[in-house]
């Protein structure tokens, strides 16, 4: 009897956890256990792991060792030192290393991970963040400042997307906590107004990977739309067949990481109101560019620059159905790491975003996102930049960046035949691939990397 039941156990938790991942993902799944199970197979995919293991530790040692100098070494504490160490000691250290890891992107040669407004820009930013260094916006009566800055940043993103009155937001320590924090509004949402125990995101293949953690995280179902090869893009009848009664949201990217094209935000977002469904836009990756290009479109800064006539698509609140918009100001904001926004298209939804406990013996506990503790350093140095920034300096940037990715783009379109961009990107983002089975992509972005 213990056996049976505890088989029937297993069998229903493989049977839920099947749901959650997908048919697709269980198919390839247990192919793989499959494939594991059969002796010589396993035996050929341990020796192709043992053999990246070391390609990737060789490689990792000779950059680690190329870059550092005697005093990496020197200065290792595996535990607490037991004496003091002087602060111009440490600065002076700590400078080196600085300048040593700083040489890995000055070079222009990382794609992406680096996002700064310059060195003027960057001391500017690191004066701010030591005024309110010890400040916690956790804490809005010791920090009243801090928190009429958060108030101003979010206010001023709400009307960078269009969003009216009712609209509201917080601020996050990045994307993937927006992600977060706004697909458990969502959960919560639909569980207490519609009953729905088992929530599900549908959104295309091409989706921050912060969505499949939200689903791991919540207990939810990521169901995960196929994008059209050619295009790059979904099609919204495709996501209309992926919709269920248990579905509370559907997400989409301006643009997605992938391959830098901006999904039909107007056409899903209209589809999600018309089942009453929340509609996020993930535009954390383009979030303080689009805004900008677009005026840049409508000023005509961008006249007779190659692609110009295809105009942006819609991608924030002006798309009637979307409920709720992520941007990130650590990437095109300029700002310090660790700055994102969630926003909303209204109080409601937000409420569902918040955590509170009336039982703690410490009294009533509540924070608005998933850390207590925040850095209001952050949260100074991004109103901080903007404020200096302004709608001026991030037109220019926002320019060049057109500018220099638009030529990318006609480079490879008409002067590289074994190679054609995917989709197309209009924003800062450009993805190419083979067309000849004799180049290897991957082998193309390792050179490019060099």
């Amino acid at each position: 009897y213990q056996h049976g039941h505890s088989s029937i156990l297993s069998l229903h938790r493989m049977v839920k956890w099947s749901y959650r991942i997908g048919f697709k993902s269980t198919i390839e799944y247990v192919s793989v256990q499959i494939a594991k199970s059969i002796p010589w197979m396993r035996q050929k995919i341990d020796a192709d792991i043992h053999k990246e293991k070391e390609k990737t530790i060789n490689q990792l040692r000779k950059e680690w060792n190329d870059l550092l100098d005697p005093s990496a070494n020197e200065n290792r504490h595996l535990s607490l030192p037991p004496n003091k160490t002087s602060s111009a000691e440490l600065l002076t250290l700590l400078k080196k290393w600085s300048v040593a890891e700083s040489s890995l992107w000055e070079k222009g040669q990382a794609s992406g991970a680096i996002y700064h407004g310059g060195s003027d820009l960057i001391d500017f930013m690191s004066k701010v963040y030591g005024l309110f260094c010890v400040s916690n916006p956790m804490h809005p009566d010791l920090f009243p400042y801090v928190r009429k800055m958060e108030g101003e940043v979010v206010s001023m993103l709400i009307k960078l997307f269009h969003g009216d009155s009712k609209c509201c937001g917080t601020l996050s320590s990045g994307g993937t906590e927006s992600i977060l924090l706004a697909c458990k509004a969502y959960r919560d949402r639909g569980r207490d107004l519609y009953g729905v125990s088992t929530p599900e995101i549908v959104a295309p293949t091409t989706i921050h990977a912060a969505f499949h953690k939200a689903a791991h995280y919540f207990g939810m179902k990521l169901v995960l739309v196929d994008i059209d090869e050619q295009s790059g893009e979904v099609k919204s009848d495709d996501v209309k067949r992926a919709i269920t009664r248990n579905t509370v949201l559907i997400a989409a990217s301006a643009p997605n990481y992938p391959h830098g094209n901006i999904d039909d935000i107007e056409g899903l977002a209209s589809l999600a109101l018309e089942r009453n469904i929340g509609f996020h836009s993930d535009c954390c990756l383009g979030g303080l560019l689009l805004p900008f290009v677009d005026k840049l479109q409508q000023m005509g800064k961008l006249h007779g620059l190659d692609y110009s006539n295809n105009p942006l698509p819609l991608f924030d609140f002006r798309a009637k159905g979307v409920t709720s918009l992520s941007a990130d100001m650590h990437k095109y904001g300029y700002a310090t790491k660790g700055s994102s926004c969630i926003m909303y298209s209204s109080a409601e939804l937000r409420h569902y975003q918040y955590f509170v406990s009336l039982s703690w013996t410490g009294g009533i506990y509540a924070s608005p996102t998933l850390a207590g503790s925040r850095a209001g350093g952050v949260s100074a140095s991004t109103w901080a930049v903007m404020v200096h920034m302004g709608e001026e300096g991030y037109l220019e940037v926002s320019e060049r960046i057109i500018r220099t990715t638009r030529k990318i783009r006609k480079g490879i379109e008409e002067d590289i035949s074994e190679l054609e961009v995917i989709g197309n990107p209009l924003s800062s983002v450009i993805a190419f691939r083979s067309t000849t089975p004799a180049i290897n992509i991957y082998g193309v972005g390792q050179a490019l990397g060099k």
